[in-house]
């Protein structure tokens, strides 16, 4: 069963208007046109559909990705410390305790982002069945 879609479909050729100068190298003719082009791109967007599950992947990894590495350059910066033999200095331990800090809440707060989501759409499966 097919459905019937009301699509708008708009004129794809450039309209032609009269040029009005105002002065200042400002053209309101011209700004009008790539106004009404830039609706007309927004309306129907090109979209690339073997890329777009490629971006839908990437912007779901992103987040952990980010953790990785976060977690990657502390690491290296405590087994840099660490390996050096010298002792830390009270900055140094502080600094390495912020980073550690900064790095559990961004931990925590991907966590609860991803089970708020995933607590959504097993609410929104629930509903629709």
């Amino acid at each position: 069963m097919e459905a019937n879609l009301n699509i708008p479909t708009y004129p794809t050729q450039m309209y032609t208007t009269n040029t009005v100068d105002v002065g200042y190298s400002i053209n309101l003719s011209a700004d009008g046109m790539a106004f009404e082009n830039s609706l007309q791109n927004a309306a129907f967007p090109k979209l690339d559909k073997t890329n777009a599950a490629d971006t839908l992947t990437q912007s779901l990894i992103a987040p952990l990705a980010f953790i990785d590495n976060e977690a990657s350059l502390l690491a290296d910066y405590a087994l840099r410390a660490v390996s050096s033999d010298k002792e830390l200095s009270p900055s140094e331990i502080v600094m390495l305790t912020a980073r550690s800090q900064e790095f559990m809440f961004h931990s925590q707060l991907t966590a609860n982002i991803a089970n708020r989501t995933a607590d959504g759409l097993q609410q929104l499966f629930r509903q629709q069945s």
